[in-house]
């Protein structure tokens, strides 16, 4: 099944709500696609998944045209990643205008980066393109997503987010809030500023932007602000708010007729 490109929904204002990705089991995927949700960020930074896991999500997600971007801990085997044809790379901390070329240079064919050629992975459908249209086609399939969630990536974002051959730029409250001095307060005004700061550096630089969020409230003003792609919860927090919920629920309803 094709699938939707989410630089592409961006563009035309459409709005996109992903799911974070930390269980274990792809029965998750199905689960994100009956709900709704316009892609998937698998989390490697955070979650040691093994190869043969990854897999299985990402065929999941190909048999139901749900974009499957990855959350990488560094370029380390990042070949091997790439051979899975994730939606998007997402690199963490990126701080400095030598780690975003670095990235560049691991994930994009040229004239962007150097990334390695492979005919015969399915990420070009198993090599039925030319050299030409191998690389074009890679490119244009893979979105790469840096992550500015430090003083020394604020410093910096406008020297990353100049460069050619990055197409997203996500945010990262909660180091953010730890980098300013406020650990664990990503609603704090300080990291609020900071995340505003990073909206209008990419809109100035012509990058799409992708944040997390979980307040409605806070998603309006980021939609006004032009942001259309969101992720907007983590599979296992969004599970256990919903088997404590009702289990307080039915709680409630059975102390009540007691009382």
């Amino acid at each position: 099944m094709e699938i939707q490109d989410i630089r592409a929904r961006a563009r035309r204002a459409e709005t996109s709500f992903g799911l974070v990705v930390g269980m274990s089991d792809p029965y998750i995927i199905d689960m994100a696609y009956c709900a709704g949700y316009h892609f998937i960020r698998i989390d490697c930074e955070h979650v040691l998944y093994d190869y043969n896991t990854l897999q299985t999500f990402f065929n999941a997600a190909r048999h139901l045209g749900l974009p499957a971007q990855i959350r990488v801990p560094d370029l380390h085997n990042i070949s091997a990643i790439l051979a899975l044809e994730p939606a998007a790379i997402v690199l963490p901390d990126v701080n400095s205008c030598k780690m975003a070329l670095a990235a560049i240079d691991a994930v994009k064919f040229p004239p962007f980066g150097k990334r390695g050629m492979n005919g015969g992975t399915r990420n070009v459908r198993f090599g039925p393109y030319s050299r030409e249209e191998y690389m074009r086609i890679g490119n244009d399939r893979l979105n790469l997503v840096v992550q500015i969630e430090s003083r020394e990536g604020l410093e910096h974002i406008d020297e990353i987010l100049s460069l050619d051959g990055i197409d997203m730029v996500a945010s990262g409250k909660a180091d953010l809030s730890q980098a300013l001095s406020v650990p664990g307060q990503k609603d704090h005004p300080d990291v609020i500023a900071a995340e505003n700061y990073i909206v209008e550096k990419a809109k100035q630089h012509g990058k799409i932007l992708t944040l997390s969020v979980s307040d409605p409230k806070r998603l309006q003003e980021l939609k006004e602000k032009g942001v259309h792609c969101f992720s907007i919860g983590r599979d296992e927090d969004l599970c256990l708010k919903a088997i404590k919920n009702q289990l307080n629920k039915m709680s409630k309803a059975e102390k009540e007729l007691t009382e």
